[in-house]
């Protein structure tokens, strides 16, 4: 009895990890994110996964000495796995997010910024602003904007010309811009 109950908890956790993975992806279908500047939402359930696959190889087996086995080999084998996948999805990704008010307070916009370096510098950027849920951001562009820079040691910002707010609309010029990029926040 107690191996049904176990294995009747583990359906329900899947469960609930697959309703989560199917909500965040239903955001994503509407060009809504979860994220926080302090704590990455993303990188947590992502742990949460391997977490459970843990528990899942310890309380499935049947014998004391499979889950002894699983209990201390189950790392060796799940913490490479959730390592090269923490590569591929979080690490060579690194995006930071700066806050930009209009200068009377009335819009924000949150501006995601990344960058990557051979030989010239690629900015990529990715603007966001609030929706009533506190962690929910409405991304407001379709692709991310792409600017290539050659021999400057300019930050993301400045590339970008981001300091350089309107109250309705949020305007970047900036010498390494082809043209102009202008936000409606209404």
């Amino acid at each position: 009895m107690k191996y049904k109950n176990n294995k009747s908890i583990l359906k329900m956790l899947a469960i609930i990890l697959l309703s989560i993975d199917l909500f965040f992806y239903l955001l994503a279908l509407k060009s809504l994110y979860v994220f926080s500047s302090k704590v990455s939402i993303y990188s947590l359930i992502f742990v949460l996964h391997f977490i459970y696959l843990y528990i899942v190889l310890i309380t499935v087996s049947k014998t004391k000495e499979s889950k002894v086995f699983w209990g201390v080999i189950g790392p060796f084998f799940i913490v490479p796995i959730a390592i090269v996948g923490w590569f591929t999805f979080f690490y060579t990704n690194k995006v930071d997010y700066y806050d930009l008010t209009s200068p009377k307070n009335t819009q924000k916009l949150i501006i995601g910024y990344s960058n990557w370096s051979l030989g010239e510098t690629n900015h990529y950027y990715d603007f966001y602003k609030q929706t009533e849920f506190p962690l929910v951001k409405k991304r407001i562009n379709q692709e991310p904007l792409h600017v290539m820079t050659r021999n400057t040691d300019m930050s993301d910002l400045n590339v970008l010309g981001a300091h350089d707010a309107q109250e309705q609309t949020v305007t970047f010029t900036s010498p390494y811009l082809n043209k102009e990029v202008t936000f409606n926040l209404k």
